[in-house]
């Protein structure tokens, strides 16, 4: 009995001792397990984190460039000039090709008409290469301006008093005669910022003044549209005035006919809401009645007449 009691102690020890083996063998990867499981999430967590500080990077860029002005629905007109100290003279406004561009253009008219058609003329994408793309023009470093028709602007050999002259950008508020802001260096890329201020173009020596742009460009912003374009296409006038081909007000305010041509008055002028208003205001503070005062004219030079023939 006590030999079959003694076989009986020995099974359980080796028993125990293989599984206490067994536990032993298991522990190192029961450990990596829990450990593979306790590291994955704070390491997915940590991914989650760094792609939605992305994302949200991304989203806060492209809402920047949409939030900063010029955006979608603004019509800006800004007077701009090419300065040369070597004739201390504004060199003649650059002509419109009259091809698609971005919404940053001109007419021909000294000033820099702005309407976003596209994000690349929204905040700040806004940009002096941007109209110079639309006008045929473009710059060569910060060195000098190329044009299509016409000779460059450019430091090459250029003097003004005796000192070298080089190429500057000069930001004025509206109405203003002396610039808040020159830059010398990464010319194509300033940044259009408000609507009627000014820009000038200015190939003088270093430090010396850059006048703002000229008057004519600085009064034919001034008297265009409003800042607001108008998105539901042209406001039609009466029937009676497209049957005679006057289709209504152009985006810059100006009365066209059915192919987008301007109508001009007696004088070869543009029509314009900003005069029609101009003149509307001027008779309301007057009192007065075209018809009515040419009524007057006409009975007074009756008068006249039959007066003479007394």
């Amino acid at each position: 009995m006590a030999r079959s009691d003694s076989s009986k102690d020995s099974s359980t020890d080796s028993s125990k001792k293989v599984a206490k083996a067994a536990k032993a063998g298991a522990t190192p990867a029961a450990s990596a397990g829990r450990e593979q499981r306790s590291l994955g999430f704070p390491l997915a967590m940590a991914g989650i984190v760094v792609l939605g500080t992305a994302l949200v990077a991304f989203a806060w860029g492209a809402r920047d460039v949409e939030a900063l002005s010029p955006s979608f629905g603004d019509h800006w007109h800004l007077p701009y000039g090419l300065y040369d100290c070597r004739d201390e003279a504004f060199l003649p406004n650059l002509e419109d090709p009259g091809r698609p561009n971005s919404g940053i253009h001109s007419h021909g008219d000294g000033v820099i008409h702005l309407h976003p058609a596209s994000s690349t003329a929204t905040g700040n994408n806004a940009q002096l290469e941007r109209f110079f793309e639309a006008v045929d023009a473009q710059f060569d470093g910060d060195d000098a301006v190329t044009f299509a028709n016409r000779p460059a602007l450019t430091e090459e050999g250029a003097t003004c008093n005796g000192e070298p002259a080089i190429l500057h950008v000069a930001r004025f508020e509206p109405g203003a005669t002396e610039p808040v802001e020159v830059i010398t260096e990464d010319l194509e890329n300033f940044r259009f910022r408000d609507d009627q201020e000014g820009v000038v173009i200015a190939l003088v020596p270093e430090g010396a003044e850059i006048p703002p742009p000229p008057a004519a460009a600085i009064e034919t912003a001034s008297a265009a549209s409003p800042s607001i374009l108008r998105t539901d296409g042209l406001q039609n006038l009466p029937g009676t005035l497209q049957d005679q081909g006057i289709s209504g007000f152009d985006d810059d305010g100006v009365l066209v006919d059915a192919e987008g041509n301007p109508i001009l008055d007696a004088d070869g002028n543009e029509i314009t809401q900003a005069s029609i208003q101009a003149e509307a205001e001027a008779q309301a503070e007057s009192g007065g009645d075209p018809d009515a005062d040419d009524a007057e004219a006409d009975d007074e030079a009756d008068a006249d007449a039959e007066a003479d023939g007394e």
